[in-house]
């Protein structure tokens, strides 16, 4: 049975793009995806206009553990600051989000939601795509 509070809808995630609640959208997907510039399984490339780029492979050692807590954080905070609360995570279809979703929590966070229709739901819809933009440097591992 869901738990209330840890899931978003396409319509959450909306209202969040759109500036009608507070939060911020983060995007799991790994750079190339999320400016639009890899081959993508959805109906259209792109992300969320107004998210942010939080790919879970960086957050992740080469054994494919999380990173040691002190680089975890380091890394979110770098595109995620704390005070942009709450924050609905999004993917493809909701496993890298969970990954984060998980990340987040072992950091603390408590204020986290996972959009799991992601972009395979979004880009099937009328709804923006945006392209490009602002795209952490890969971190060195």
């Amino acid at each position: 049975m869901p738990r209330p509070g840890f899931w978003a809808d396409i319509t959450d995630a909306d209202a969040v793009a759109r500036g009608e609640r507070p939060g911020a959208l983060a995007c799991a997907l790994p750079p190339a995806a999320f400016d639009g510039t890899a081959p993508t399984r959805y109906a259209r490339r792109g992300h969320i206009p107004g998210s942010l780029s939080l790919s879970g492979r960086d957050l992740l050692d080469g054994t494919g553990r999380f990173l040691p807590r002190t680089e975890l954080a380091a890394r979110v905070d770098a595109v995620l600051p704390a005070q942009d609360s709450p924050v609905v995570l999004y993917c493809g279809g909701g496993i890298s989000a969970a990954a984060v979703a998980l990340a987040l929590t072992l950091l603390g966070r408590d204020d986290v939601t996972l959009y799991d229709g992601s972009l395979e739901e979004w880009a099937a819809s009328e709804r923006p795509l945006a392209t490009g933009g602002a795209v952490p440097t890969p971190f060195a591992t």
